[in-house]
């Protein structure tokens, strides 16, 4: 306890009239003093909103496209088949040759190769457009309040 420097304390009290002392009963004073105390809460100083949205775009492609064709050439053959000779289909490298068989009217009759139908097949290409709808994903990034975010590296300001 603190005393204070202008009187001192003393077990008797005086009567203020003559000074004396009363009694010998003994008080109490109780002393309050105040104190500081501080101490740290989280609050809510601001949030972050992210939105994602799709954006859309069309784009057109031009696409080479291969395909086959087929060219028929007849080709005049006039020759007579020998005995047993077979007149079947037969391939030269891309070319499938048929040959056409008749028969012509002599003093006997013979088969005659009239002609050979030749059949090749080459590639060509064409370009055609795709046209389709692409999607890709934004983000935005709002904060309110007093927070301290800082955008990434990439990151756009909005």
């Amino acid at each position: 306890m603190k005393q204070s420097k202008r009187h001192k304390p003393t077990n008797e009290k005086l009567d203020r009239a003559d000074r004396s002392p009363i009694s010998a009963e003994r008080s109490t004073i109780p002393l309050v003093e105040e104190t500081l105390s501080v101490t740290k809460e989280w609050k809510q100083a601001g949030e972050v909103i992210v939105t994602r949205s799709v954006e859309t775009r069309d784009e057109s492609l031009p696409v080479d496209l291969m395909y086959e064709e087929v060219h028929v050439e007849r080709v005049p053959v006039n020759r007579a088949m020998a005995e047993g000779e077979n007149a079947a289909p037969r391939q030269e490298g891309d070319t499938l040759i048929i040959p056409i068989v008749e028969e012509e009217l002599v003093v006997t009759k013979r088969r005659i190769v009239r002609e050979e139908i030749r059949i090749t097949k080459t590639r060509a290409s064409r370009q055609e457009t795709v046209n389709a709808t692409l999607r890709s994903e934004q983000i935005r990034v709002e904060n309110s309040g007093d927070i301290g975010y800082v955008p990434g590296e990439g990151a756009a300001p909005h």
